[in-house]
């Protein structure tokens, strides 16, 4: 019986803990959503934040992102397969990751949890701060030609407008790079057979896929890269501290049980500890003549004649 109850006791507190970071993970994700709205009215500045990013990337000799779709579009099916994969590896990947971290391995829930929540917060942070145009619209700022993917082959993750699910105008950091690192990062810290070294492979071709689509820069992805190598250095730094003041601490508290220990001891068999008794002074013992040994172990000093 006392085992049933114990049972359902875990049962229920593990149910209840899944339900708390399920509502935490769908606050990130109404959030994540609900932030398009925030850049309507700044389509402007966007725009111009695109020109600027085009021509920074310019001047650190980066490949063009138009050469590349130049290249892609040789092929319609990979143009395709693209969008496709644009659209629908972006939020399953990372909730199949979470469950799988979730059910299967429960210690690392914390940390990937963390990083990801950290991560996707600072991106939150600089979409609202900087809103800028993918590479997508820049036909409508430079002499570019780019072309929406999404829009002429299809499927694309906008409706018409801004009417989507996601913000158009975020596209710095790319968090479909970033969640991807964080999914890759996770497997490889996670386990330990060498094919775990494959998932290498799932942010390499995000960062092909956004660019190729055209709705992200390469800056887009180092920004966003750089966002979760930050996230897992800081959070590590804090689980390191946290774990060096959990252990002093638990070394304090040994030593108080102790010296308490050492006390009632003494209490209980009436004797005082050693460091707490105070030598008491030797008292001289006296002879038959009423004299003390040290008394009469000095030298008898004779009285002066008169």
């Amino acid at each position: 019986m006392v085992a049933r109850a114990a049972g359902l006791r875990r049962v229920v507190g593990t149910a209840a803990y899944a339900a708390s970071q399920l509502l935490l993970i769908a606050l990130l994700y109404v959030t994540y959503s609900l932030s398009r709205h925030l850049a309507a009215g700044r389509e402007g500045s966007a725009l111009t934040a695109a020109g600027h990013v085009w021509r920074l990337e310019r001047a650190l000799y980066l490949p063009s992102e138009a050469t590349v779709q130049r290249l892609a579009l040789h092929a319609e099916f990979l143009i395709r397969a693209a969008d496709w994969f644009y659209i629908v590896v972006h939020f399953p990947s990372v909730i199949v990751l979470l469950l799988w971290v979730f059910v299967r391995h429960r210690r690392h829930w914390t940390r990937i949890r963390n990083i990801l929540i950290m991560t996707t917060g600072m991106a939150l942070v600089i979409h609202l701060l900087y809103p800028l145009a993918p590479p997508r619209f820049l036909p409508q700022v430079l002499n570019v030609p780019l072309v929406d993917t999404g829009k002429v082959y299809g499927p694309s993750p906008y409706g018409e407008g801004s009417g989507g699910i996601a913000n158009e105008y975020a596209a710095m950091p790319s968090l479909h790079v970033g969640w991807s690192l964080i999914e890759a990062w996770a497997v490889i810290t996670i386990l330990r057979h060498r094919a775990r070294w494959i998932a290498v492979l799932h942010p390499v071709l995000t960062t092909m896929v956004v660019v190729v689509t055209a709705n992200h820069y390469w800056l887009d992805a180092v920004v966003g890269s750089t966002l979760v190598v930050i996230s897992i250095v800081v959070l590590d730094r804090v689980r390191r501290l946290w774990a060096q003041r959990a252990e002093q601490a638990e070394a304090e508290r040994v030593e108080v049980e102790r010296s308490e220990g050492k006390r009632v001891e003494g209490e209980r068999s009436g004797s005082v500890p050693s460091e707490v008794v105070a030598p008491c002074p030797r008292r001289p013992e006296e002879s038959a003549d009423g004299r003390s040994d040290d008394a009469r172990d000095s030298p008898e000093v004779a009285a002066p004649p008169r």
